[in-house]
């Protein structure tokens, strides 16, 4: 599992059938000299630092049994010390951490979508190839009432991108009738 080889390549190497390839062995040799580190239990706070996540992070996750911990025989301030492997920690990365909890994460950004000057003409046109009252529109895109559709006609609000997004949806569903 280690090494990441067949059982049955490892047993014709073992039993001398077949030379065991030179890279195989650098690998088996690396693994077994990191074997240990990556054994090696740690409190979570140390994990945290070497992970770049915060701490609160890997003890909800201990919390939830998402990564696998081990308790100390110590405490602080009367609660057990969780502690946990490398490899744990790296199994719950790689399983479950998302890295764009941060706000400060790179988030796709969004289409651009901008809204024509004559929007209140083609939101008319709009609403009546589909056939809808202001409210039966305003429902069917979302909006708050009829008001809204009322306001964004008579140009004393203009719509959203989201909403002018929903608007462009509807026609393109009217035109492909």
């Amino acid at each position: 599992m280690l090494l990441q080889v067949p059982l049955e390549t490892l047993r014709t190497w073992d039993s001398g059938r077949r030379a065991v390839p030179p890279r195989v062995v650098a690998k088996a040799k690396r693994v077994v000299a990191d074997r240990p580190r990556q054994t090696e239990l740690l409190s979570l706070d140390v994990l945290a630092r070497e992970l770049g996540v915060h701490e609160r992070t890997l003890r909800a996750a201990a919390r939830s049994g998402r990564l696998v911990v081990e308790f100390s025989s110590r405490s602080a301030f009367g609660r057990l010390i969780r502690l946990a492997t490398r490899a744990a920690a790296a199994e719950f990365m790689r399983r479950y951490y998302r890295p764009c909890y941060s706000r400060r994460c790179a988030r796709p950004t969004p289409p651009d979508i901008s809204v024509p000057s004559n929007y209140d003409r083609q939101l008319r046109r709009v609403r009546r190839e589909l056939r809808l009252t202001q409210s039966a529109f305003a429902e069917r895109i979302g909006a708050a009432g009829k008001g809204v559709v009322y306001q964004w006609e008579t140009r004393k609000r203009r719509p959203s991108p989201v909403f002018w997004q929903r608007i462009q949806d509807l026609s393109t569903g009217a035109s492909g009738r």
